[in-house]
């Protein structure tokens, strides 16, 4: 057993989450964002030892192509080899374990660590000790393997890829579940799937990362932190006489007509679709609409043009509100994360289709958009907020649990999922009781983390 292990006692996980839907009570312990003890422990029971999700194929299209990353705490590199293969390699030398790959993405057949020259090939062999032959080294040395470890699993879902260090991790469809129709409902935008939109945009903000994970399936929150894109939208109008990005328009989250649906899924993963919230004409993927309803029908045809989110737990969040953005996220500390994020699209969409995704992602998302620094700044206010250690709970879970039910609601039988809860209605729910199924696997994921380490001590 880790002896990192033995210095932590063990927790009772189950004081940090109170899920009584039945009496209509679900709260979070707020040591869960700032206990740094406590983080240290989902590094090691939930991000350790369940998939993690570490690049889309679009990104390393070709042979040597690689990104580097990280699962957990653990250094890795993404690399499709000289063969074609992808592989997960640990991104530390043999040798005194320097990273051998120091950028966050390349193309390279070999990668020579920076400290002594040590050179690995694309697909993790070593091709070199450096001045090995005066070396004196032992024959008991070069009995070794020099390679590059690779990670104990790494399982692709539609050019999604997840690696785990838990080589008994359960198989990746079943831990992606039906989470995965909503995942589809991007992939099959086109028949070709999906590709990068060129340049991504990195963040980090002090703040914990189930912060980031919950708030993209807020829309609570959409037109108080946002309403400066609200007026920046109206201005434009007013000089303009339009608006030639067709921006989403934040009074659709309280319309009258609109539609909305939350799921919970198993293994901690969270879904929502908006139906009604807007013109389906004004989002990008509408050029290809009727392409795609004669290749899957119309009712997913019609999810694939309406606003949505999935968030798999832990660690990925496909979001298409403005318009379609990944973000991958990493933890960094218990109020430190990093967030990855990349704008994709469906291969062959149309070049004026093209052309208006690019506009609304740079007026909306990440260093170019006026919402991502809004969500950023207030993440660290939270932070900041949470650290009244008088203050043990928070209420931010209540809205929308009244009207939760086990199962599918109809729009979920349309398409044929089957999520553990359903919550559904007019849009003006705007419901945070979604967050019951990402929690409840944390709770699972934790007490079953640290049963395998207590099994494990000698």
């Amino acid at each position: 057993m880790d002896a990192r292990v033995r210095e932590l006692p063990l927790r009772d996980f189950s004081r940090y989450v109170d899920a009584r839907p039945e009496d209509g009570v679900l709260r979070m312990h707020l040591d869960l964002f700032r206990d740094p003890e406590l983080f240290e422990l989902e590094m090691r029971y939930i991000y350790e030892r369940s998939w993690v999700f570490v690049g889309h194929a679009a990104q390393i299209p070709q042979p040597n192509d690689f990104l580097t990353g990280v699962v957990g705490r653990t250094p890795i590199i993404l690399q499709r080899g000289g063969d074609g293969q992808v592989r997960a390699l640990l991104n530390h030398c043999s040798h005194r374990g320097a990273t051998v790959a120091t950028t966050q993405a390349g193309n390279t057949p070999r990668h020579k660590c920076p400290y002594h020259g040590w050179m690995f090939d694309s697909t993790g062999k070593c091709l070199q000790v450096a001045d090995e032959a005066p070396g004196g080294y032992t024959d008991a040395f070069r009995q070794l393997s020099h390679d590059l470890p690779q990670v104990a699993r790494l399982e692709e879902y539609r050019g999604f890829f997840f690696a785990s260090l838990n080589p008994d991790v359960m198989p990746l469809r079943q831990y992606l579940g039906d989470a995965a129709v909503f995942m589809d409902s991007w992939i099959d935008q086109s028949p070709d799937g999906l590709e990068v939109v060129r340049g991504d945009a990195n963040f980090t903000y002090g703040g914990n990362w189930k912060m980031v994970f919950e708030n993209c399936l807020d829309i609570y929150h959409a037109k108080t932190l946002h309403a400066s894109f609200g007026t920046m939208v109206m201005n434009r109008v007013k000089r303009q006489g339009a608006d030639e990005n067709r921006s989403v328009d934040l009074n659709n989250f309280i319309s009258a007509e609109a539609e909305v649906s939350y799921y919970t899924f198993p293994n901690g993963h969270g879904g929502m679709w908006l139906r009604g919230a807007g013109r389906r004409e004004d989002r990008p993927s509408y050029a290809m609409w009727q392409e795609m309803a004669a290749r899957v029908g119309e009712d997913k045809a019609d999810m694939m043009v309406s606003g949505r989110v999935v968030a798999i737990f832990p660690n990925i969040l496909l979001v298409e509100s403005a318009t379609f953005q990944m973000r991958l996220i990493r933890p960094v500390s218990v109020d430190k994360t990093e967030v990855y994020a990349f704008c994709l699209a469906p291969k062959g969409e149309p070049a004026p289709a093209r052309a208006l995704r690019i506009r609304q992602y740079e007026d909306f998302f990440s260093a170019t958009g006026v919402a991502t620094p809004d969500d950023t700044t207030v993440y660290e206010r939270v932070q900041q907020g949470d650290q009244a250690r008088s203050i043990e709970w928070n209420q931010g879970y209540h809205r929308g649990l009244a009207l939760l039910r086990e199962g599918p609601d109809e729009a979920a039988r349309r398409i044929g999922i089957e999520p553990l809860h359903s919550i559904s209605g007019n849009i003006g729910i705007q419901g945070e009781a979604v967050y019951l199924g990402t929690y409840r696997a944390w709770l699972e994921q934790m007490e079953r983390g640290q049963a395998h380490a207590a099994r494990m001590q000698p």
